[in-house]
């Protein structure tokens, strides 16, 4: 695993990667911007982990996106994704109506070139990482 935080910074993106289980965990906490998620985007695509499944753990954010800003999102990912198959996306999110309809919203943005799972609870997080990453298979 590589996080992408140095040991006493504080910033609003922390960026693991799990080979092993072909896993990227992104935690987002606030003040974040629309710059920070694109990063994560472009850090999965340019270090060849692409197919990898993504969570983009946003459980600690009060702040909802923008339909704007998940519209620049989702384009960021076609155009970073050039074509490629982008493995399965998760967002675990607060239960709360805004947080599910900004999700509902990003998913239907990418339905044509990415698979979008929203996670209201631990149950439904705990099942997305059981089908999604190699935890428990072998390579």
């Amino acid at each position: 695993m590589v996080p992408a935080v140095g040991a006493g910074l504080s910033m609003p993106i922390l960026y693991v990667s799990d080979d092993r289980r072909r896993l990227i965990t992104v935690t987002v906490t606030e003040p974040y911007s629309v710059d920070d998620i694109l990063s994560a985007i472009d850090r999965q695509a340019s270090e060849g982990q692409w197919e990898y499944a993504i969570l983009y753990d946003q459980r600690g954010l009060t702040h909802a996106s923008t339909e704007t800003d998940l519209e620049q999102i989702a384009e960021h990912v076609r155009v970073a994704g050039q074509g490629r198959p982008r493995g399965p996306v998760g967002l675990a999110i607060r239960p709360h109506p805004r947080s599910f309809l900004v999700g509902l919203t990003y998913s239907t943005l990418t339905k044509e070139f990415m698979d979008v799972e929203v996670l209201l609870n631990e149950v439904q997080l705990e099942s997305w990482l059981s089908r999604n990453s190699r935890q428990s298979r072998r390579p």
